[in-house]
């Protein structure tokens, strides 16, 4: 066997979760393959019985089987060599996967010859070295989580979720970074992989938020398109702790003149194959034909955007902007929410109720259906980023990631309740207002119509709607 043998911290790692079955009536033998197992897994003894060891495997979620070919014991003489042919077919059959080892004696040539017979191709000889017995246990362990994510990859296409800021400053950065690490943590257990690409502006901000360094920026990967598998993945990008993969734009931002856009779409949908979803931070990206081309390819597309009139005529401009270089990304022709497609969603950042300007207005000027809504939480986010740390890893029940909740569960295919698939019309309170100041505020604004309210109805209609 070809396979790696895992070292001590592995097993140790591995322990609490590997199960074996030993299909064995000999109490000797089941005593000297525990002693040799150690601390590899849980050993439990099962007889010869089909019935009974089906459920078994199931309910346990075993991780290997083994079985007793040797010469059986006289106060169990239902052992025999043809029990244990059947019992491995009936294992085979049921559980076509599953790791079987045969227990035998090399000195007993007919229990060697049985089991090759009965398809198991994995011997142990119970009269032999114990270490040998572990490194056997060991290799097959190793082979079965290869084949696993083997399969996982061979059948993954990923998606792509792109997250666009008209101006520079509105937290698209943070939230990529906070969605991105929370993605990874709960599709862990399940194989899945993530990846970050911060294209944002400011360059690699990212690398400050997840205290992170990727030497290895997306003009290098553009570059290396062509070497890519999956151990070249694996090893080129930044890692968080977490898992998840980083990479950014270069330090010296000419070097994007070399990509284009062709090659740059060709990289995004290159990296499917190696990661269940890509984050990709376009956050003050100016570009907007390099922008309009990454949301083409993209699955889906959030435009973040915060309470404030500049940077609600910022978005309208980016959305204008990036009709004239793509006309096949559907981007919505009019204002009216209702014709706005379901690849492009609004995400309202650092809302302020006592701003008196409403998320559901901002999505109404937009003409793009309301994802979500998150809160003011300048200070939280701040105090986390001066301890080099995200807020979500800190602080999980702050109402920001509380707010992101929803957003994972979209992306990360769980189920959505009604609750989550609409973007909540409250809001917890921002940093330092309580409940008095927010509802004097309200009074002081339904006192002054010629208020912001006015100044917006004056100011939004000089933008046409264009067909």
């Amino acid at each position: 066997m070809n396979a790696r043998v895992l070292s001590l911290t592995d097993v140790q790692a591995r322990a609490p979760g590997v199960r074996f079955l030993c299909v064995c009536s000999d109490a000797g033998r089941r005593a000297w393959l525990e002693r040799a197992l150690g601390t590899l897994g849980a050993l439990e003894h099962v007889p010869f019985d089909a019935v009974a060891l089906m459920p078994k495997i199931s309910t346990l979620g075993a991780t290997m089987v083994f079985i007793d070919f040797a010469r059986a014991p006289l106060e169990a003489p239902e052992a025999s060599i043809a029990s244990a042919t059947a019992m491995a077919t009936a294992v085979h059959d049921a559980f076509p996967g599953l790791a079987i080892v045969a227990l035998g004696s090399l000195q007993q040539s007919a229990s060697a010859i049985a089991a090759l017979r009965a398809g198991v191709r994995d011997f142990i000889d119970v009269e032999g070295e114990p270490e040998e017995a572990l490194r056997i246990a060991k290799q097959l362990i190793e082979q079965a989580s290869q084949s696993a994510k083997t399969e996982h990859i061979a059948n993954r296409h990923g998606h792509i979720t792109v997250l666009l800021g008209a101006r520079v400053g509105m937290g698209v950065s943070t939230l990529a970074a906070n969605l991105a690490v929370r993605l990874q943590k709960r599709g862990a257990a399940a194989l899945k992989s993530f990846a970050l690409l911060d294209l944002g502006i400011p360059a690699a901000d990212s690398s400050v938020l997840l205290d992170t360094q990727s030497e290895f920026n997306f003009v290098d990967a553009v570059r290396n398109l062509r070497r890519f598998d999956q151990t070249f993945v694996h090893t080129a990008f930044g890692r968080h702790p977490s898992g998840l993969a980083v990479t950014t734009l270069p330090p010296d931002l000419t070097a994007m003149r070399e990509v284009s856009y062709a090659s740059a779409v060709n990289l995004v949908n290159r990296l499917r194959t190696f990661f269940d979803h890509q984050i990709v931070d376009l956050g003050g990206f100016t570009n907007l034909e390099f922008v309009a081309q990454m949301v083409r390819a993209a699955d889906n597309v959030w435009l973040v955007c915060d309470p404030n009139v500049a940077s609600v005529v910022s978005a309208m401009e980016l959305l204008e902007g990036m009709r004239v270089y793509d006309v096949d990304a559907r981007l919505p022709k009019d204002r009216e929410a209702a014709d706005a497609p379901q690849k492009l969603h609004l995400v309202v950042n650092k809302f302020d109720p006592t701003l008196q300007f409403g998320a559901e207005q901002i999505a109404e000027r937009l003409g793009l259906p309301l994802l979500a809504i998150l809160p003011a939480r300048a200070q939280a986010l701040g105090r986390a980023v001066n301890q080099g740390r995200l807020l979500a890893d800190i602080a999980e029940r702050d109402a920001y990631v509380r707010a992101l909740d929803p957003l994972v569960a979209r992306l990360g295919g769980h189920k959505m309740t009604g609750a989550d698939s609409v973007a909540s019309t409250s809001a917890p309170l921002p940093d330092g207002m309580d409940a008095d100041a927010l509802n004097h505020n309200k009074a002081d604004s339904a006192d002054a119509p010629s208020g912001s309210r006015q100044f917006l109805k004056r100011l939004f209609p000089t933008f046409t709607k264009r067909s």
